[in-house]
């Protein structure tokens, strides 16, 4: 099975939207996507995710399902050295690396600079998410891997955002969320493409094949 993750084009905050510059981005990713084999087209409720998936969806006459788990991640935590909230991935590197708590895939959960948030249970709603997904498509997660029922063999697009992107990565990877919020960075349209290691037949994890391509622009 095949994923491709992709964040929306250049963003229109205020408006929910795409500027021009990401729409003008939108179409060269539709162009790009249309030559590619897509068995099931997902979507985030938000506006700009939305508008970018259409623009495939409007050129392949393909639909898309909208999962109100694909929501943008926007959790936030106080971080005492700047003393305010930030979006997971703003807090000072010189506070949140020195916490061994928050490198913990399970432990993350416990660390005190996550104290007051709901980033867990958010985090636990976007795996829960894929996970159903991906059972739908006859992969279901035993543990830290996937048993294949069937060929397993179809690739799906799903239209997000960056934070819940790094979710699902670390999700299907293993590794915290945190490590993946402050550590990977994705641009308007990047494409992260995730695949089963499909040399065993029936127990497969996935591995990160590409990210933050943006070739069609």
């Amino acid at each position: 099975m095949k994923l491709l993750i992709i964040r929306h084009g250049d963003p229109d905050y205020e408006h929910d939207c795409l500027t021009d510059l990401g729409r003008e981005q939108a179409v060269k990713l539709a162009a790009r996507l249309a030559g590619t084999k897509i068995d099931g087209v997902y979507s985030s409720p938000m506006g700009r995710a939305r508008e970018t998936a259409g623009f495939y969806c409007d050129l392949t006459g393909r639909e898309a399902v909208v999962l109100p788990w694909l929501h943008e991640f926007d959790v936030k935590i106080t971080d005492t050295e700047l003393n305010e909230p930030v979006v997971t991935w703003d807090m000072l590197p010189s506070h949140w690396t020195k916490s061994p708590l928050l490198y913990d895939r399970v432990g993350y959960s416990s660390a005190p600079e996550l104290a007051g948030s709901d980033m867990h249970s958010r985090a636990l709603s976007v795996g829960e998410g894929l996970d159903a997904l991906l059972t739908s498509y006859g992969l279901i997660r035993e543990g830290n891997v996937y048993r294949k029922e069937g060929e397993c063999g179809e690739t799906l697009a799903l239209f997000c955002h960056f934070g819940v992107g790094c979710v699902m990565i670390a999700h299907l990877l293993g590794i915290s969320p945190m490590v993946a919020l402050n550590g990977l960075s994705a641009d308007p349209t990047a494409v992260a493409t995730l695949c089963t290691d499909d040399r065993f037949p029936t127990l497969v994890n996935f591995r990160l094949h590409g990210y933050n391509d943006r070739s069609h622009l």
